[in-house]
């Protein structure tokens, strides 16, 4: 059998049908409503016939907008008819396809969930592997990219007149010193 003739997970079936049938219930209210707007207009259509004098296409209309909703509301309903029918049949040929088959013998279960389990881990291992070393390769540039900026900070800290007297008076002698020795390990 071919992957994509495969009966999609009960999971999908079922949100599939909640979500129709609430489609189809949302419409059904919806019609409703035009059903009992178009019905009150006819209403008020015949007991005044000024408005009808008035607006001689304004029926005509309505109904023709009540057909075209019956109709797609028909339909819909056929649609969810013949989908729930194919949806009853694949449900049908799997039950004889898996009532047919013997259970699997428990070893062949635990091997598979073994094999399973194991190539998992292998990739989640990997996976950590290659992200540790692309963590380790940034850390080291960023690393060498703070000595290479403190080692430009202390160069402009030497160019005379270049900085305020409250900016040099804010960088203390430790400060200096942790800089310098930073460069010196790099």
């Amino acid at each position: 059998m071919a992957a994509a003739a495969l009966p999609p997970l009960p999971s999908v079936r079922a949100k599939e049908l909640e979500s129709r049938a609430s489609a189809l219930s949302r419409r059904h209210a919806s019609t409703d409503y035009d059903d009992t707007n178009i019905d009150a207009n006819d209403q008020n259509a015949q007991s005044d016939q000024t408005e009808a004098v008035e607006k001689p296409y304004s029926s005509l209309y309505e109904k023709n907008i009540q057909s075209n909703i019956e109709a797609s509301t028909l339909a819909a309903e056929q649609q969810h008819r013949e989908r729930l029918e194919q949806i009853e049949m694949l449900h049908q040929k799997e039950q004889k396809v898996f009532d047919q088959l013997p259970p699997l013998d428990p070893t062949v279960t635990c091997d598979a969930i073994h094999q399973y389990l194991s190539t998992t881990s292998q990739f989640l291992n990997s996976y950590i592997a290659d992200a540790n070393a692309s963590l380790e390769g940034t850390s080291h540039k960023l690393s060498v990219l703070e000595k290479q900026m403190s080692l430009l900070e202390s160069k402009l800290e030497s160019i005379p007149g270049l900085f305020s007297e409250d900016e040099e008076q804010s960088v203390n002698a430790t400060d200096q010193d942790n800089i310098i020795d930073n460069v010196a390990e790099g």
